[in-house]
């Protein structure tokens, strides 16, 4: 017998949400739900609101947002939902808890997103989110750590930077402004790559100052092209020259094999007798070399970018970087003290 106003324990069965091994939602597992429901198979608002925890104006607030749809009205006209609502429900309250917002989580209520898809995209968001912190960071850092004089200067130049991925893409149209028209468009590339570093991965206070000062180089009045055809002739030639020799010279970096660089000197050293029909005897090399020293003076347009971009990365490039973006600093350095006898470090004086 059941008397008036006793709740009779119901079992019914409802569907909760589940992952395969690659983050699909599309799974379905069969769980047992025990307690009572008032309405059949239906459950309140306050019901869902007690077994997970959650303030009522939450679930509703939720309900309203199209994350937990209503199965219907009781004949009061209070919302109804089905026994799915449950695990929906804690599905929602584990992402929210992790701070997902409500639009990404919608997503996978609706099926146009898996979790595991999710999961990855808000994976590149938080990341995103601490690169731009970081480097925020180490500006503040850059402006805090100088001395008050200085300050005004630095906070311009850091401040011509704006965002680090637009300061990227100005270098790179001031080395198309920069390079001879007529370069093979593959080669012209090569160089580029090589000469632009993309804004450091993980920004310290003195990769953030260098890539400021990199950026005001090549976006000021008195910015330099490089060498054109009245000046290096077979310009094609020229630069493939440069970027084969820098090739083995990274390649002399990675693996510390002086005898390699020494190889990549002679084939740098080549590519700029060449310009004017000259061997690589003595008499030329002591030219260059003198041809290098007058560079190294404080107001050399090559010495400046070269040595800022060294800063961002790195005098001994790991293997991998024989290649990419920012690879050229490096072998130029090295091959510049080769010719030159003087360093093109940052810290050089």
């Amino acid at each position: 017998m059941i008397l008036l106003g006793e709740r009779r324990p119901a079992r019914t069965r409802t569907t909760a949400f589940a992952t395969d091994a690659k983050g699909s939602c599309a799974v379905e597992v069969q769980v047992t739900v025990t307690g009572g429901t008032q309405g059949g198979d239906t459950m309140g608002i306050g019901e869902l609101a007690a077994r997970t925890g959650l303030p009522v104006k939450t679930v509703r607030y939720y309900s309203d947002a199209g994350l937990l749809p209503e199965s219907g009205r009781s004949p009061g006209g209070h919302r109804r939902y089905a026994a799915d609502a449950l695990p929906r429900l804690r599905l929602i309250q584990h992402l929210r808890a992790l701070g997902t917002p409500v639009a990404a989580i919608n997503a996978v209520m609706t099926g146009k997103r898996s979790l595991g898809e999710l999961v990855t995209r808000e994976l590149d968001a938080v990341e995103e989110q601490l690169r731009v912190a970081t480097w925020r960071r180490e500006v503040l850092r850059a402006l805090d750590g100088c001395p008050a004089p200085e300050r005004p200067r630095r906070l311009a130049l850091l401040a011509g930077v704006g965002k680090p991925d637009d300061a990227h893409d100005r270098l790179v149209r001031y080395w198309h402004w920069a390079l001879p028209a007529g370069l093979p468009r593959r080669l012209a590339q090569a160089v580029i790559d090589g000469a632009v570093p993309t804004p450091p991965a993980a920004p310290t206070t003195a990769t953030v100052l260098a890539y400021a000062e990199l950026h005001a180089l090549a976006t000021a009045d008195d910015r330099r092209r490089q060498p054109q055809p009245h000046q290096v002739g077979d310009v094609a030639s020229f630069y493939a020259g440069l970027l084969d020799a820098c090739a083995l010279a990274g390649e002399a970096l990675a693996a510390g094999c002086p005898d390699r660089l020494t190889e990549a000197l002679g084939h740098f050293v080549r590519t700029y007798a060449r310009v004017d029909g000259h061997d690589d005897t003595p008499a030329f090399r002591a030219q260059l070399r003198a041809l290098f020293r007058r560079g190294t003076r404080a107001g050399s347009f090559s010495l400046r970018y070269w040595r800022q971009a060294l800063v961002i990365t790195g005098e001994t490039p790991p293997p991998s970087s024989t290649s990419g973006q920012g690879h050229l600093a490096a072998p130029l350095a090295a091959l510049h003290h080769q010719v030159a006898g003087l360093p093109l470090a940052a810290n050089a004086r």
